[in-house]
């Protein structure tokens, strides 16, 4: 049984659960953010306790100018950005992939910042992150997933579509995109499922 995992409406309407279902998949639409992310890993694991995979899907922003809106990612290092509690711990908390496997030959590999709101201004893109990563993407849900499933022991993996470029735009973009990339996002989850069963 593989676990998906689909933050807003707006991405899970685009999927076909029909087809999902008959390859094993349990689908479920958590709701944006770190907090419901993890509770839906939670959710899953406790009704499929055998569960050999967990999958985030959806979409991400660009931070940086070389992703392009549409382009598939997998990112190998997740970031908790909005999280600060030191000196108690260190900032920010990250999680790398030690044995990342990308899933889709066509993907490109990113670092994935996560925070619990949308961006609408892109304040990352001077900095140290843009001058320590070439490619850098940003979610609402990425680390929380990342997090719980290296505290279980679980398999996981990340594919995004990039949406926007979280920039003044990025909730008009955020939704346009959503419309018009539907399409490619339920053909690459149903790729990516394609690939666990090969």
């Amino acid at each position: 049984m593989i676990g998906a995992i689909c933050p807003s409406v707006f991405e899970y309407r685009a999927l076909d659960k029909a087809a999902l279902r008959k390859k094993g998949v349990s689908l479920v639409q958590s709701g944006m953010g770190k907090l419901r992310a993890m509770h839906a890993c939670a959710g899953l694991h406790r009704k499929h306790p055998k569960l050999k995979h967990i999958l985030l899907l959806g979409k991400a922003g660009g931070l940086t100018d070389n992703l392009k809106i549409g382009e598939v990612i997998e990112p190998h290092l997740f970031i908790e950005q909005d999280y600060f509690a030191e000196p108690f711990e260190k900032f920010p908390n990250q999680i790398r992939r030690t044995r990342f496997k990308k899933r889709l030959p066509q993907s490109t590999e990113t670092v994935m910042l996560t925070q619990d709101r949308f961006l609408t201004e892109n304040p990352y893109r001077e900095g140290p992150y843009a001058k320590k990563f070439k490619k850098i993407s940003c979610d609402m849900e990425s680390y929380a997933v990342a997090h719980y499933c290296e505290q279980t022991a679980i398999p996981y993996s990340v594919v995004k579509l990039i949406s926007d470029s979280a920039d003044e735009t990025a909730d008009h973009d955020f939704l346009k995109a959503c419309r018009q990339l539907a399409p490619k996002l339920n053909q690459t989850v149903l790729e990516v499922v394609e690939r666990f069963q090969g």
